[in-house]
């Protein structure tokens, strides 16, 4: 925990580089809102009861489409901060020299990567997780308008993708660290986290938990 405070004051610019980003992710997020809007109004089909009362439906298709999306550049934007961070890191340990400074070599270069070389490992890793965030929230919605039986089943399902969507991501976390360190590619640092883990056990993950929890 030490080790890595030291890394990033040294690089501050990551501080630069997470806000830009963070800012950018809000940017898009608006243009999101204002295309699904549009999108979800002018796709609606119109369902009438027998009483003659009307409502407009989303096309599911459509809305599973929009949400993947919106779930995915989130996705991507906060994994690329995560790989220059890791990037900047791993240069900063091995030659301090180039990653010492607020917008140092080791800091641009690690960008660099994340935003070309690795963008293909970010975005397929990043995929993963929004495909189990759009079905998450579409169970969601479906619980609150199905009957009590319906909803214990759509229940038990958004716990089993919650408990998937975890995992997913916990193993991301450590994946997208070998992209940025390495410049590994996602499955080459999948299966590097995997033989991680069989080597160090629960030890790696408990450590992990407390440096989250004192952080």
């Amino acid at each position: 925990l030490n080790v890595g405070l030291t890394a990033v004051k040294a690089n501050c610019g990551t501080t630069i580089v997470a806000y830009l980003m963070t800012a950018w992710a809000i940017v898009y997020s608006i243009v999101w809102m204002l295309c699904a809007i549009a999108t979800v109004t002018n796709t609606s089909t119109t369902v009438c009861d027998n009483g003659g009362n009307c409502e407009s439906e989303a096309n599911g298709g459509i809305l599973f489409l929009l949400l993947v999306s919106y779930y995915w550049a989130a996705q991507v934007i906060a994994n690329t901060i995560l790989v220059t961070v890791a990037g900047t890191v791993g240069t900063w340990w091995f030659v301090p020299q180039e990653a010492n400074s607020c917008c140092s070599q080791g800091l641009k270069e690690s960008f660099s990567r994340a935003s070309t070389y690795s963008f293909g490992s970010i975005c397929c890793g990043s995929l993963l997780v929004a495909i189990i965030k759009t079905l998450r929230h579409m169970i969601e919605n479906a619980r609150n308008n199905r009957s009590e039986g319906g909803a214990l089943l759509a229940c038990i399902a958004e716990c089993i993708l919650g408990c998937i969507e975890g995992i997913i991501e916990y193993f991301n976390k450590w994946a997208f660290v070998y992209v940025g360190v390495w410049g590994y590619s996602y499955l080459e640092a999948g299966k590097n986290v995997m033989n991680l883990f069989e080597a160090k056990g629960f030890q790696i993950i408990i450590t992990d938990d407390l440096v989250n929890n004192a952080l």
